[in-house]
């Protein structure tokens, strides 16, 4: 950079320059910067500024901001439909049936729709609950509002097989 300053440049003005350098200096290639698989982790934010992701947490793991960062096009073609929730909610494990009101026996409010909402044997919590709100909210179509949601916990349950013997004793008991 000292060899873009003038000939005539003061002692003062080389002093700064290389001060500035030193300052400016980036430990990373600027082209990385720019590449949503190179970036360094702590780049993921400002990229996700860029592509302008709507869902962002820096608690995520990176595996997952740089996921939802590739995938930020993606849901601004499909934003405001019922694939945009189905997909947004499936991104972190869940599965939905997104109902419009037309489409209920008898027919609903106009403008409203109910989610059932599978977890598919993740846990719920408040936390979980507030994220899927504001999931839905930030994906579902402008114009409807959720009336309903159902949430349908399933357990992850491991079958165990037990075995007994029996001998040939009969306990009989008497209530008065």
């Amino acid at each position: 950079m000292s060899k873009l300053l003038p000939p005539n440049s003061t002692q003062f003005e080389r002093n700064v320059t290389t001060i500035a350098e030193k300052n400016t200096a980036l430990t990373v290639e600027i082209k990385t910067l720019s590449s949503i698989d190179q970036a360094p982790d702590q780049f993921l934010p400002f990229l996700a500024w860029q592509y302008s992701v709507d869902s962002w947490d820096t608690d995520w793991q990176p595996s997952l901001q740089r996921q939802l960062i590739k995938k930020s096009f993606r849901q601004h073609q499909i934003k405001g439909t019922r694939t945009a929730v189905r997909e947004v909610l499936a991104q972190f494990g869940y599965t939905c049936v997104f109902q419009e009101w037309f489409e209920t026996n008898p027919i609903g409010t106009p403008g409203t729709f109910t989610l059932t909402l599978d977890l598919n044997g993740l846990e719920l919590t408040d936390g979980t609950y507030a994220e899927v709100n504001r999931l839905v909210k930030d994906a579902k179509p402008a114009s409807r509002h959720l009336t309903n949601l159902i949430i349908n916990v399933q357990p992850i349950c491991i079958p165990r097989v037990g075995t007994g013997c029996h001998s040939a004793e009969t306990v009989t008991i008497f209530v008065e």
